[in-house]
């Protein structure tokens, strides 16, 4: 169905969250989409992209179909950092940083579907992590985030979206 129609993702969240954690995701999206960082079906079943420079800023999958840890995952805004040097002082500042270490995306090996030949050491926000994706080394995942989640999430939206800008 949603091949064919793109359904807005304000149509299909009632379909996966309730309560506190719709209006949440509702929020997001509206503060998405009055930011000019409009959500659009990425072309996959529950997915839905933002771009920031022709490239990927923030996808919102629903259900758990595509996440190793399945059990009570409803909804995943995942964020690509690519230049999160650049913000890092901001991040650090803000205590933000075990936030992103948590929530690092590490590679699925003997399972991952990118064929990665090696796994990526990198240092992040100060800390070194070994078995990162080497195709997505810079996302991170936040699974079911709530109301304080998608607060930060807001942020580092507005400093990857400005970083990119200055480059």
């Amino acid at each position: 169905m949603q091949r064919e129609t793109k359904a807005k993702i304000e149509d299909v969240l009632p379909h996966y969250l309730n309560n506190t954690m719709l209006e949440s995701a509702l929020d997001f999206v509206a503060f998405m989409r009055a930011e000019k960082m409009n959500p659009a079906w990425a072309g996959v079943h529950n997915a839905w992209r933002a771009n920031s420079r022709s490239k990927p800023l923030c996808y919102i999958r629903l259900g758990k179909e595509w996440i190793r840890k399945t059990e009570g995952v409803k909804w995943v805004v995942v964020l690509y950092l690519d230049n999160m040097d650049d913000y890092a002082g901001d991040v650090i500042n803000a205590g933000w940083q075990s936030i992103i270490w948590d929530d690092l995306h590490y590679c699925r090996k003997p399972d991952c579907p990118y064929n990665c030949s090696t796994v990526r050491t990198k240092l992040i926000l100060g800390k070194e992590f070994s078995g990162l994706c080497p195709t997505f080394y810079n996302k991170v995942n936040f699974v079911n985030p709530s109301k304080a989640d998608l607060e930060i999430i807001t942020r580092l939206l507005e400093f990857e979206r400005e970083a990119r800008k200055r480059k």
